[in-house]
Protein backbone atom coordinates (compact mmCIF):
# COMPACT_ATOMS: atom_id res chain seq x y z
CA UNK A 1 0.00 0.00 0.00
CA UNK A 2 0.89 3.36 -0.72
CA UNK A 3 1.94 5.34 2.36
CA UNK A 4 4.24 4.48 5.50
CA UNK A 5 3.97 1.17 7.57
CA UNK A 6 5.23 1.71 11.54
CA UNK A 7 5.22 -1.48 13.80
CA UNK A 8 6.01 0.29 16.87
CA UNK A 9 2.75 0.33 18.63
CA UNK A 10 2.65 3.75 18.96
CA UNK A 11 -1.55 3.64 19.30
CA UNK A 12 -2.14 2.65 22.97
CA UNK A 13 -5.44 0.20 23.74
CA UNK A 14 -7.01 2.95 25.02
CA UNK A 15 -6.87 5.11 21.21
CA UNK A 16 -7.80 1.25 19.86
CA UNK A 17 -10.95 1.67 22.00
CA UNK A 18 -11.60 5.36 20.74
CA UNK A 19 -11.42 3.72 17.60
CA UNK A 20 -13.79 1.68 18.46
CA UNK A 21 -16.22 3.75 19.95
CA UNK A 22 -16.06 5.79 16.99
CA UNK A 23 -16.97 3.01 14.71
CA UNK A 24 -19.90 1.99 16.89
CA UNK A 25 -21.25 5.69 16.69
CA UNK A 26 -21.39 5.70 12.95
CA UNK A 27 -22.81 2.36 12.59
CA UNK A 28 -25.02 3.77 15.07
CA UNK A 29 -25.90 6.73 12.47
CA UNK A 30 -26.13 4.57 9.57
CA UNK A 31 -28.68 1.84 11.19
CA UNK A 32 -31.51 3.78 9.16
CA UNK A 33 -30.11 2.84 5.73
CA UNK A 34 -29.16 -1.02 7.02
CA UNK A 35 -32.84 -2.01 6.32
CA UNK A 36 -32.71 -0.09 3.27
CA UNK A 37 -30.15 -1.62 2.03
CA UNK A 38 -30.56 -4.98 2.99
CA UNK A 39 -34.07 -4.73 0.81
CA UNK A 40 -32.63 -3.00 -2.11
CA UNK A 41 -30.23 -6.12 -2.02
CA UNK A 42 -33.25 -8.44 -2.28
CA UNK A 43 -34.21 -7.06 -5.29
CA UNK A 44 -31.22 -6.02 -7.41
CA UNK A 45 -28.37 -7.21 -5.88
CA UNK A 46 -28.87 -10.26 -4.04
CA UNK A 47 -25.15 -11.36 -3.40
CA UNK A 48 -23.93 -7.95 -1.92
CA UNK A 49 -24.98 -5.85 1.83
CA UNK A 50 -22.77 -7.65 4.21
CA UNK A 51 -21.67 -7.02 7.89
CA UNK A 52 -18.60 -8.45 9.01
CA UNK A 53 -18.62 -7.51 12.26
CA UNK A 54 -21.16 -9.84 13.03
CA UNK A 55 -19.25 -12.78 11.85
CA UNK A 56 -19.54 -15.37 8.88
CA UNK A 57 -23.19 -14.95 8.76
CA UNK A 58 -22.92 -14.88 4.93
CA UNK A 59 -25.82 -13.78 2.69
CA UNK A 60 -27.40 -16.69 0.34
CA UNK A 61 -25.90 -18.24 -2.36
CA UNK A 62 -29.70 -18.07 -4.44
CA UNK A 63 -32.01 -15.65 -3.80
CA UNK A 64 -35.37 -17.57 -3.63
CA UNK A 65 -37.78 -14.49 -2.15
CA UNK A 66 -38.28 -12.90 -5.83
CA UNK A 67 -40.30 -14.73 -8.64
CA UNK A 68 -39.78 -11.88 -11.03
CA UNK A 69 -35.72 -11.17 -11.69
CA UNK A 70 -36.36 -7.70 -13.88
CA UNK A 71 -34.57 -5.41 -11.12
CA UNK A 72 -31.69 -7.45 -10.84
CA UNK A 73 -31.21 -7.95 -14.88
CA UNK A 74 -32.09 -4.29 -15.43
CA UNK A 75 -29.42 -2.88 -12.29
CA UNK A 76 -26.97 -5.75 -14.22
CA UNK A 77 -27.68 -3.43 -17.55
CA UNK A 78 -27.41 -0.10 -15.46
CA UNK A 79 -23.87 -1.02 -14.01
CA UNK A 80 -23.11 -2.56 -17.77
CA UNK A 81 -24.19 0.71 -19.08
CA UNK A 82 -22.12 3.03 -17.44
CA UNK A 83 -19.40 0.78 -17.62
CA UNK A 84 -19.54 1.35 -21.22
CA UNK A 85 -20.39 5.14 -20.97
CA UNK A 86 -18.02 6.04 -18.56
CA UNK A 87 -15.15 4.14 -17.98
CA UNK A 88 -14.92 1.78 -21.31
CA UNK A 89 -11.85 0.08 -21.46
CA UNK A 90 -11.90 -0.32 -25.33
CA UNK A 91 -11.54 3.45 -26.33
CA UNK A 92 -10.22 6.83 -24.39
CA UNK A 93 -12.32 7.89 -21.25
CA UNK A 94 -10.39 10.81 -20.04
CA UNK A 95 -7.34 13.11 -21.10
CA UNK A 96 -5.14 15.26 -20.03
CA UNK A 97 -4.46 19.18 -20.34
CA UNK A 98 -2.18 22.20 -18.58
CA UNK A 99 -3.96 24.19 -16.58
CA UNK A 100 -1.96 26.77 -18.92
CA UNK A 101 -2.98 26.89 -22.11
CA UNK A 102 -0.24 28.55 -23.54
CA UNK A 103 2.76 26.32 -21.74
CA UNK A 104 0.02 23.15 -23.55
CA UNK A 105 0.96 24.53 -27.20
CA UNK A 106 4.56 23.40 -26.74
CA UNK A 107 5.69 20.07 -28.24
CA UNK A 108 7.65 19.66 -25.89
CA UNK A 109 4.23 19.67 -23.04
CA UNK A 110 2.16 17.84 -25.67
CA UNK A 111 4.86 15.28 -26.16
CA UNK A 112 5.31 14.81 -22.66
CA UNK A 113 1.20 14.93 -21.73
CA UNK A 114 0.87 11.95 -24.77
CA UNK A 115 3.16 10.18 -22.39
CA UNK A 116 1.68 10.49 -19.25
CA UNK A 117 -1.66 9.43 -20.66
CA UNK A 118 -0.39 6.66 -21.82
CA UNK A 119 1.25 5.31 -19.02
CA UNK A 120 -1.63 5.98 -17.07
CA UNK A 121 -4.20 3.96 -19.48
CA UNK A 122 -1.81 1.37 -19.13
CA UNK A 123 -2.08 1.12 -15.32
CA UNK A 124 -5.63 0.44 -15.38
CA UNK A 125 -5.73 -2.51 -18.04
CA UNK A 126 -3.06 -4.03 -16.18
CA UNK A 127 -4.28 -3.65 -12.72
CA UNK A 128 -8.13 -4.83 -11.68
CA UNK A 129 -9.12 -1.05 -12.10
CA UNK A 130 -12.20 -2.62 -14.67
CA UNK A 131 -13.76 -5.12 -12.55
CA UNK A 132 -13.40 -3.16 -9.53
CA UNK A 133 -15.23 0.32 -11.39
CA UNK A 134 -17.90 -2.23 -12.76
CA UNK A 135 -18.45 -3.09 -8.55
CA UNK A 136 -18.75 0.30 -7.95
CA UNK A 137 -21.26 0.97 -10.82
CA UNK A 138 -23.66 -1.46 -9.30
CA UNK A 139 -23.36 -0.41 -5.28
CA UNK A 140 -24.19 2.86 -6.60
CA UNK A 141 -27.06 2.27 -8.63
CA UNK A 142 -28.39 0.25 -6.14
CA UNK A 143 -27.54 1.38 -2.70
CA UNK A 144 -26.66 5.40 -3.73
CA UNK A 145 -23.26 4.75 -2.08
CA UNK A 146 -19.94 2.87 -3.15
CA UNK A 147 -16.29 3.52 -1.68
CA UNK A 148 -13.40 2.06 -3.46
CA UNK A 149 -9.55 2.16 -2.06
CA UNK A 150 -6.78 2.67 -4.34
CA UNK A 151 -3.25 1.15 -3.23
CA UNK A 152 -0.17 1.23 -5.19
CA UNK A 153 3.60 0.49 -3.72
CA UNK A 154 6.46 -1.66 -5.96
CA UNK A 155 5.78 -5.35 -4.93
CA UNK A 156 2.07 -5.55 -6.02
CA UNK A 157 1.45 -3.00 -8.11
CA UNK A 158 -2.08 -0.81 -8.76
CA UNK A 159 -4.86 -2.58 -6.74
CA UNK A 160 -8.25 -1.25 -6.20
CA UNK A 161 -10.57 -2.51 -3.46
CA UNK A 162 -14.24 -2.21 -3.88
CA UNK A 163 -16.37 -2.46 -0.30
CA UNK A 164 -20.10 -3.28 -0.40
CA UNK A 165 -22.86 -1.85 1.61
CA UNK A 166 -22.81 -2.65 5.44
CA UNK A 167 -19.44 -3.41 6.05
CA UNK A 168 -18.04 -0.16 5.78
CA UNK A 169 -19.09 3.32 7.71
CA UNK A 170 -18.20 6.91 6.66
CA UNK A 171 -18.09 10.36 8.11
CA UNK A 172 -17.77 13.98 5.59
CA UNK A 173 -16.15 16.92 6.16
CA UNK A 174 -16.90 20.11 6.46
CA UNK A 175 -17.45 20.19 2.85
CA UNK A 176 -19.41 17.31 2.76
CA UNK A 177 -16.99 15.17 0.96
CA UNK A 178 -16.09 11.78 2.41
CA UNK A 179 -12.94 12.08 4.50
CA UNK A 180 -13.14 8.76 7.21
CA UNK A 181 -14.02 5.11 6.22
CA UNK A 182 -14.00 2.03 8.84
CA UNK A 183 -14.44 -1.21 7.72
CA UNK A 184 -14.42 -4.76 8.87
CA UNK A 185 -13.08 -7.56 7.45
CA UNK A 186 -12.96 -10.85 7.83
CA UNK A 187 -9.72 -12.80 7.78
CA UNK A 188 -8.44 -16.13 8.68
CA UNK A 189 -5.44 -17.07 10.88
CA UNK A 190 -3.36 -17.39 8.38
CA UNK A 191 -4.58 -14.69 6.12
CA UNK A 192 -3.51 -12.13 9.26
CA UNK A 193 0.29 -13.44 9.76
CA UNK A 194 0.97 -13.19 5.95
CA UNK A 195 -0.62 -9.55 6.04
CA UNK A 196 0.45 -8.13 9.23
CA UNK A 197 3.17 -10.83 10.02
CA UNK A 198 3.57 -13.19 12.59
CA UNK A 199 5.17 -11.09 15.15
CA UNK A 200 2.49 -8.09 15.10
CA UNK A 201 -0.91 -10.85 15.53
CA UNK A 202 -2.61 -11.76 18.91
CA UNK A 203 -0.64 -15.15 20.34
CA UNK A 204 -4.26 -16.96 19.58
CA UNK A 205 -3.80 -16.18 16.41
CA UNK A 206 -0.01 -17.63 16.03
CA UNK A 207 -1.35 -20.93 17.98
CA UNK A 208 -4.23 -21.21 15.39
CA UNK A 209 -1.77 -21.94 12.90
CA UNK A 210 -0.62 -24.75 14.79
CA UNK A 211 -4.19 -26.24 14.36
CA UNK A 212 -5.83 -27.29 11.14
CA UNK A 213 -9.18 -26.65 12.89
CA UNK A 214 -9.00 -23.50 13.78
CA UNK A 215 -6.69 -22.05 11.41
CA UNK A 216 -9.37 -21.74 8.82
CA UNK A 217 -11.87 -19.49 11.21
CA UNK A 218 -12.08 -15.71 10.34
CA UNK A 219 -11.44 -13.49 12.76
CA UNK A 220 -13.05 -9.49 12.61
CA UNK A 221 -10.18 -7.31 11.33
CA UNK A 222 -10.71 -3.64 11.87
CA UNK A 223 -9.28 -1.03 9.33
CA UNK A 224 -9.69 2.50 9.73
CA UNK A 225 -8.66 5.68 7.06
CA UNK A 226 -9.01 9.51 9.22
CA UNK A 227 -7.24 12.38 9.25
CA UNK A 228 -4.53 12.53 11.65
CA UNK A 229 -4.97 15.44 13.69
CA UNK A 230 -2.45 14.93 16.33
CA UNK A 231 1.10 14.67 13.97
CA UNK A 232 3.70 15.89 13.19
CA UNK A 233 4.54 17.71 9.90
CA UNK A 234 7.93 17.50 9.09
CA UNK A 235 8.16 13.99 10.10
CA UNK A 236 8.19 11.35 7.27
CA UNK A 237 7.16 8.18 9.30
CA UNK A 238 4.21 6.57 8.45
CA UNK A 239 2.42 7.83 12.42
CA UNK A 240 3.11 11.27 10.71
CA UNK A 241 0.93 11.01 7.55
CA UNK A 242 -1.67 13.38 6.83
CA UNK A 243 -4.14 10.39 6.72
CA UNK A 244 -4.20 8.18 9.52
CA UNK A 245 -4.41 4.15 9.08
CA UNK A 246 -5.07 1.97 11.67
CA UNK A 247 -5.59 -1.80 11.81
CA UNK A 248 -6.48 -3.89 14.84
CA UNK A 249 -8.56 -6.54 16.28
CA UNK A 250 -10.34 -7.70 19.07
CA UNK A 251 -12.33 -5.04 21.58
CA UNK A 252 -15.75 -4.70 22.01
CA UNK A 253 -17.60 -3.13 19.15
CA UNK A 254 -15.23 -4.72 16.55
CA UNK A 255 -16.54 -8.50 17.10
CA UNK A 256 -14.41 -9.66 19.11
CA UNK A 257 -14.10 -9.06 23.40
CA UNK A 258 -11.44 -7.89 25.87
CA UNK A 259 -8.08 -5.49 25.31
CA UNK A 260 -8.11 -4.34 21.26
CA UNK A 261 -4.87 -5.27 19.74
CA UNK A 262 -2.89 -3.16 17.06
CA UNK A 263 -2.26 -5.09 14.08
CA UNK A 264 -0.51 -2.20 11.94
CA UNK A 265 -0.29 2.10 12.03
CA UNK A 266 0.88 3.96 9.28
CA UNK A 267 -0.44 6.79 7.05
CA UNK A 268 -1.00 7.99 3.76
CA UNK A 269 -0.16 11.13 1.97
CA UNK A 270 -3.83 11.65 0.48
CA UNK A 271 -7.11 10.40 0.84
CA UNK A 272 -6.87 6.43 -0.30
CA UNK A 273 -10.18 6.12 -1.29
CA UNK A 274 -13.44 7.48 -2.81
CA UNK A 275 -16.86 7.58 -2.03
CA UNK A 276 -19.00 8.74 -5.07
CA UNK A 277 -22.57 8.76 -4.09
CA UNK A 278 -25.29 8.97 -7.14
CA UNK A 279 -27.28 12.06 -5.36
CA UNK A 280 -26.58 13.70 -2.06
CA UNK A 281 -27.83 16.52 0.08
CA UNK A 282 -24.89 19.04 1.58
CA UNK A 283 -25.11 17.15 4.94
CA UNK A 284 -25.83 14.03 3.83
CA UNK A 285 -23.06 11.11 4.52
CA UNK A 286 -24.73 8.52 2.25
CA UNK A 287 -26.54 8.79 -1.04
CA UNK A 288 -29.71 8.04 -2.69
CA UNK A 289 -30.46 5.76 -5.99
CA UNK A 290 -32.42 5.36 -8.84
CA UNK A 291 -33.08 1.72 -7.30
CA UNK A 292 -35.03 3.66 -4.56
CA UNK A 293 -37.27 5.12 -7.01
CA UNK A 294 -38.32 2.41 -8.88
CA UNK A 295 -38.31 -0.30 -5.12
CA UNK A 296 -42.24 0.33 -5.21
CA UNK A 297 -42.63 -1.07 -8.37
CA UNK A 298 -40.32 -4.20 -7.62
CA UNK A 299 -42.50 -4.53 -4.59
CA UNK A 300 -45.61 -4.46 -7.03
CA UNK A 301 -44.41 -6.46 -9.70
CA UNK A 302 -43.33 -9.54 -7.44
CA UNK A 303 -46.95 -9.10 -6.27
CA UNK A 304 -48.23 -9.26 -9.57
CA UNK A 305 -45.86 -12.01 -10.52
CA UNK A 306 -47.07 -14.11 -7.76
CA UNK A 307 -50.82 -13.25 -7.77
CA UNK A 308 -50.49 -14.19 -11.92
CA UNK A 309 -49.19 -17.32 -11.06
CA UNK A 310 -51.81 -18.17 -8.90
CA UNK A 311 -54.08 -18.21 -11.64
CA UNK A 312 -51.72 -20.01 -13.94
CA UNK A 313 -52.15 -22.55 -11.25
CA UNK A 314 -55.65 -22.66 -10.64
CA UNK A 315 -56.83 -22.50 -14.32
CA UNK A 316 -54.40 -25.45 -14.34
CA UNK A 317 -55.06 -27.07 -11.78
CA UNK A 318 -57.95 -25.87 -10.16
CA UNK A 319 -59.00 -26.99 -6.70
CA UNK A 320 -61.96 -30.10 -6.93
CA UNK A 321 -65.18 -31.14 -5.52
CA UNK A 322 -65.08 -34.44 -4.41
CA UNK A 323 -68.16 -36.65 -3.52
CA UNK A 324 -67.70 -37.70 0.46
CA UNK A 325 -69.03 -41.00 -0.12
CA UNK A 326 -65.50 -41.18 -2.52
CA UNK A 327 -63.69 -40.60 0.23
CA UNK A 328 -62.00 -44.14 0.50
CA UNK A 329 -61.36 -44.31 -3.45
CA UNK A 330 -58.45 -43.67 -4.87
CA UNK A 331 -58.93 -40.65 -7.30
CA UNK A 332 -56.46 -39.97 -10.15
CA UNK A 333 -56.61 -35.82 -10.39
CA UNK A 334 -53.52 -35.85 -12.91
CA UNK A 335 -53.86 -34.35 -16.12
CA UNK A 336 -55.24 -37.55 -18.48
CA UNK A 337 -56.02 -39.65 -15.42
CA UNK A 338 -59.38 -41.72 -15.68
CA UNK A 339 -62.06 -42.40 -12.71
CA UNK A 340 -64.64 -45.18 -13.13
CA UNK A 341 -67.20 -44.65 -10.42
CA UNK A 342 -70.90 -45.10 -9.50
CA UNK A 343 -73.60 -42.23 -9.37
CA UNK A 344 -74.36 -41.29 -5.69
CA UNK A 345 -78.22 -41.22 -4.64
CA UNK A 346 -79.01 -37.37 -4.85
CA UNK A 347 -76.00 -36.39 -7.04
CA UNK A 348 -75.55 -36.00 -10.48
CA UNK A 349 -73.22 -39.29 -12.58
CA UNK A 350 -70.74 -36.99 -12.53
CA UNK A 351 -68.86 -37.22 -9.08
CA UNK A 352 -65.82 -35.01 -9.23
CA UNK A 353 -66.45 -31.81 -10.50
CA UNK A 354 -64.41 -28.40 -10.43
CA UNK A 355 -64.56 -26.51 -7.47
CA UNK A 356 -63.91 -23.14 -8.97
CA UNK A 357 -64.23 -22.17 -12.71
CA UNK A 358 -61.15 -20.01 -13.09
CA UNK A 359 -60.72 -18.43 -16.45
CA UNK A 360 -58.04 -15.76 -15.93
CA UNK A 361 -57.01 -13.00 -18.50
CA UNK A 362 -53.41 -13.96 -18.98
CA UNK A 363 -52.58 -11.61 -21.72
CA UNK A 364 -54.17 -8.81 -19.69
CA UNK A 365 -52.13 -9.71 -16.76
CA UNK A 366 -49.16 -9.90 -18.73
CA UNK A 367 -49.43 -6.52 -20.54
CA UNK A 368 -50.15 -4.99 -16.85
CA UNK A 369 -46.62 -6.91 -15.95
CA UNK A 370 -44.62 -5.51 -18.84
CA UNK A 371 -45.72 -2.15 -18.31
CA UNK A 372 -44.49 -2.26 -14.59
CA UNK A 373 -41.23 -4.19 -16.14
CA UNK A 374 -40.86 -1.29 -18.51
CA UNK A 375 -41.22 1.57 -15.83
CA UNK A 376 -38.53 0.08 -13.67
CA UNK A 377 -36.43 -0.68 -16.91
CA UNK A 378 -36.50 3.23 -16.83
CA UNK A 379 -36.04 4.28 -14.09
CA UNK A 380 -32.75 2.26 -14.14
CA UNK A 381 -31.54 4.26 -17.22
CA UNK A 382 -31.90 1.56 -19.06
CA UNK A 383 -33.24 3.11 -22.32
CA UNK A 384 -29.99 5.12 -22.20
CA UNK A 385 -27.89 2.21 -22.61
CA UNK A 386 -30.02 0.30 -24.83
CA UNK A 387 -30.73 3.38 -27.42
CA UNK A 388 -33.45 2.87 -30.21
CA UNK A 389 -33.35 -0.89 -30.24
CA UNK A 390 -37.26 -0.51 -30.44
CA UNK A 391 -37.23 1.49 -33.04
CA UNK A 392 -36.52 0.76 -37.48
CA UNK A 393 -33.52 2.15 -38.15
CA UNK A 394 -33.85 1.79 -41.60
CA UNK A 395 -36.43 4.77 -41.40
CA UNK A 396 -34.57 7.45 -39.86
CA UNK A 397 -30.99 9.53 -41.31
CA UNK A 398 -28.22 8.75 -39.23
CA UNK A 399 -28.72 12.51 -38.00
CA UNK A 400 -31.89 11.80 -36.38
CA UNK A 401 -30.41 8.80 -34.82
CA UNK A 402 -27.63 10.40 -33.09
CA UNK A 403 -29.93 13.30 -32.36
CA UNK A 404 -31.74 10.85 -29.89
CA UNK A 405 -29.42 9.21 -28.49
CA UNK A 406 -28.03 12.38 -27.36
CA UNK A 407 -31.47 14.02 -26.36
CA UNK A 408 -31.35 10.96 -23.98
CA UNK A 409 -27.88 10.63 -22.83
CA UNK A 410 -27.70 14.21 -21.73
CA UNK A 411 -30.38 12.96 -18.92
CA UNK A 412 -27.67 11.40 -16.78
CA UNK A 413 -26.49 14.64 -16.82
CA UNK A 414 -26.48 15.83 -12.83
CA UNK A 415 -25.39 12.28 -12.04
CA UNK A 416 -22.38 12.58 -14.11
CA UNK A 417 -21.40 15.95 -13.11
CA UNK A 418 -21.48 14.20 -9.49
CA UNK A 419 -19.38 11.24 -10.12
CA UNK A 420 -16.91 13.58 -12.10
CA UNK A 421 -16.24 15.95 -8.94
CA UNK A 422 -16.66 12.88 -5.99
CA UNK A 423 -14.89 9.68 -8.19
CA UNK A 424 -13.26 10.48 -11.22
CA UNK A 425 -11.13 13.53 -10.63
CA UNK A 426 -10.10 12.31 -7.03
CA UNK A 427 -8.77 9.11 -8.62
CA UNK A 428 -7.14 10.73 -11.46
CA UNK A 429 -5.46 12.72 -9.40
CA UNK A 430 -4.43 10.36 -6.72
CA UNK A 431 -3.03 8.18 -9.89
CA UNK A 432 -0.95 10.97 -11.12
CA UNK A 433 0.35 11.43 -7.65
CA UNK A 434 1.42 7.92 -6.80
CA UNK A 435 3.36 7.66 -10.22
CA UNK A 436 5.18 10.57 -9.26
CA UNK A 437 5.28 8.58 -5.73
CA UNK A 438 6.97 5.61 -7.37
CA UNK A 439 8.75 7.37 -10.05
CA UNK A 440 6.89 6.53 -13.15
CA UNK A 441 6.23 9.62 -14.84
CA UNK A 442 8.82 10.70 -17.78
CA UNK A 443 10.57 13.79 -16.99
CA UNK A 444 9.07 16.93 -17.46
CA UNK A 445 10.36 19.16 -20.18
CA UNK A 446 11.40 22.69 -18.49
CA UNK A 447 8.83 24.89 -20.50
CA UNK A 448 6.48 22.82 -17.55
CA UNK A 449 7.70 24.56 -14.93
CA UNK A 450 5.00 25.89 -12.28
CA UNK A 451 2.00 24.82 -14.97
CA UNK A 452 -0.36 22.38 -13.10
CA UNK A 453 -2.25 19.29 -14.70
CA UNK A 454 -5.78 19.00 -15.18
CA UNK A 455 -8.18 16.12 -16.13
CA UNK A 456 -10.45 16.11 -19.23
CA UNK A 457 -12.98 13.78 -19.49
CA UNK A 458 -13.88 12.10 -22.92
CA UNK A 459 -16.15 9.19 -22.21
CA UNK A 460 -18.91 8.27 -23.96
CA UNK A 461 -21.39 10.24 -21.61
CA UNK A 462 -19.45 12.61 -21.08
CA UNK A 463 -18.88 13.42 -24.92
CA UNK A 464 -22.81 13.55 -25.21
CA UNK A 465 -22.41 16.33 -22.82
CA UNK A 466 -20.54 18.54 -24.91
CA UNK A 467 -21.38 17.49 -28.34
CA UNK A 468 -24.82 19.61 -28.53
CA UNK A 469 -22.49 22.48 -28.84
CA UNK A 470 -20.97 20.82 -31.93
CA UNK A 471 -24.55 21.44 -33.57
CA UNK A 472 -24.26 25.27 -33.12
CA UNK A 473 -21.13 25.41 -34.29
CA UNK A 474 -21.39 24.09 -37.77
CA UNK A 475 -24.96 25.50 -38.06
CA UNK A 476 -22.86 28.72 -37.26
CA UNK A 477 -20.19 27.97 -39.94
CA UNK A 478 -22.43 27.08 -42.38
CA UNK A 479 -24.70 30.07 -42.16
CA UNK A 480 -21.03 32.20 -42.66
CA UNK A 481 -20.23 30.32 -45.86
CA UNK A 482 -23.69 30.62 -47.56
CA UNK A 483 -23.88 34.31 -46.11
CA UNK A 484 -20.15 34.93 -47.48
CA UNK A 485 -21.88 34.04 -51.54
CA UNK A 486 -23.03 37.14 -51.34
CA UNK A 487 -21.15 39.39 -49.11
CA UNK A 488 -17.25 37.80 -48.81
CA UNK A 489 -16.52 39.67 -45.53
CA UNK A 490 -18.51 37.88 -43.69
CA UNK A 491 -15.29 35.48 -43.32
CA UNK A 492 -13.63 37.69 -41.49
CA UNK A 493 -16.33 37.03 -38.39
CA UNK A 494 -14.61 33.79 -38.15
CA UNK A 495 -11.32 32.80 -36.20
CA UNK A 496 -11.02 29.84 -38.14
CA UNK A 497 -8.60 28.35 -35.19
CA UNK A 498 -10.53 28.61 -32.31
CA UNK A 499 -13.59 26.90 -34.62
CA UNK A 500 -11.44 24.31 -35.32
CA UNK A 501 -9.96 23.41 -31.51
CA UNK A 502 -13.10 23.89 -29.76
CA UNK A 503 -14.57 21.34 -32.30
CA UNK A 504 -11.52 18.97 -31.39
CA UNK A 505 -12.38 19.64 -27.53
CA UNK A 506 -16.00 19.21 -28.01
CA UNK A 507 -15.47 15.86 -30.00
CA UNK A 508 -12.78 14.63 -27.21
CA UNK A 509 -9.80 14.31 -30.52
CA UNK A 510 -6.61 14.13 -28.13
CA UNK A 511 -4.15 17.29 -28.34
CA UNK A 512 -1.37 15.15 -30.54
CA UNK A 513 -3.61 14.78 -33.23
CA UNK A 514 -3.97 18.97 -33.25
CA UNK A 515 -1.31 21.40 -34.31
CA UNK A 516 -0.29 23.32 -32.12
CA UNK A 517 -0.59 27.81 -32.78
CA UNK A 518 3.50 28.13 -33.52
CA UNK A 519 3.21 25.18 -35.94
CA UNK A 520 0.01 26.79 -37.66
CA UNK A 521 2.17 29.92 -38.06
CA UNK A 522 5.16 28.15 -39.47
CA UNK A 523 3.22 26.45 -41.62
CA UNK A 524 1.58 29.76 -42.62
CA UNK A 525 4.63 31.40 -43.00
CA UNK A 526 6.05 28.81 -45.19
CA UNK A 527 2.79 29.14 -47.74
CA UNK A 528 3.21 33.06 -47.71
CA UNK A 529 7.02 32.46 -48.49
CA UNK A 530 5.93 30.06 -51.11
CA UNK A 531 3.24 32.07 -52.63
CA UNK A 532 6.03 35.26 -52.70
CA UNK A 533 8.53 33.30 -54.52
CA UNK A 534 5.92 32.29 -56.98
CA UNK A 535 5.38 35.40 -57.67
CA UNK A 536 8.50 36.64 -57.90
CA UNK A 537 9.13 33.39 -60.77
CA UNK A 538 6.03 34.45 -62.24
CA UNK A 539 6.87 38.31 -62.87
CA UNK A 540 11.00 37.16 -63.96
CA UNK A 541 9.29 34.86 -66.13
CA UNK A 542 6.59 37.47 -67.91
CA UNK A 543 10.27 39.90 -67.64
CA UNK A 544 11.91 37.37 -69.97
CA UNK A 545 8.61 36.60 -72.14
CA UNK A 546 8.19 40.53 -72.78
CA UNK A 547 12.10 41.08 -73.71
CA UNK A 548 11.60 37.82 -76.05
CA UNK A 549 8.42 39.25 -77.48
CA UNK A 550 10.30 42.74 -77.69
CA UNK A 551 13.29 41.04 -79.67
CA UNK A 552 11.29 39.17 -82.13
CA UNK A 553 8.89 42.50 -83.04
CA UNK A 554 12.59 43.75 -83.79
CA UNK A 555 13.27 41.06 -85.99
CA UNK A 556 10.33 41.54 -88.11
CA UNK A 557 10.85 44.95 -88.38
CA UNK A 558 14.14 44.47 -89.74
CA UNK A 559 12.71 42.60 -92.32
CA UNK A 560 10.30 44.10 -93.66
CA UNK A 561 10.74 47.30 -96.45
CA UNK A 562 8.66 49.71 -96.29
CA UNK A 563 10.49 51.64 -99.37
CA UNK A 564 11.91 50.91 -102.97
CA UNK A 565 15.20 52.06 -101.83
CA UNK A 566 15.38 49.04 -99.08
CA UNK A 567 14.69 51.23 -96.12
CA UNK A 568 13.22 48.87 -93.58
CA UNK A 569 10.29 49.32 -90.96
CA UNK A 570 13.02 48.98 -87.90
CA UNK A 571 15.08 51.48 -89.57
CA UNK A 572 12.31 53.88 -90.31
CA UNK A 573 11.03 53.64 -86.69
CA UNK A 574 14.21 54.68 -85.38
CA UNK A 575 14.36 57.67 -88.31
CA UNK A 576 11.21 58.63 -87.08
CA UNK A 577 12.36 58.83 -83.58
CA UNK A 578 15.83 60.82 -84.03
CA UNK A 579 12.88 63.28 -86.26
CA UNK A 580 13.77 62.26 -89.60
Amino acid sequence: ENGCWDNKMAMTPEHLRDLDRRYEELRSRRSAWDSAWKELALHFLPTRCRDASKGDAAAPLLNNTPVDSTGILAMRTLAAGMQGGMTSPARPWFALKMSDDAAEQTPGARMWLDEVLRRMRDIFHRSNFYNAIHTVYGELGTFGTAFMFEFADMKHGFRFVPLTAGEYVLDVDERGRVDTVIRAMRMTARQMVREFGAENVPETVRKALDRPSRSTERRTVMHAVYPRNDRHPRALDGRNKPWASVYWCGGGHSGGGGVPHLLREGGFDGFPGFGPRWDATAEDVYGRSPAMDVLPDCRMLQQMARTTLKAIHKAVDPPMSVAAGLRSVGLDLTAGGLNFVDGMPGQAPQAATPLLQVRPDIQAARVAIQDVQNQIRTGLYNDLFRMLLGSDRRQVTATEVDAREQEKMVLIGPVLERLHDELFIPLIDRTFNLMSDLNMLPPAPPELSGSGVRVEFVSLLAQAQKIVSTGAVSQFVDFVGRTAQAWPEALDAVDIDKVASRYGEYLGVESSIIRSVEEREQLRRERAQARARAAQQEQAAQTVRDMRGAADTARTLSQTPVDPNGVSALEAVIGGMGGL
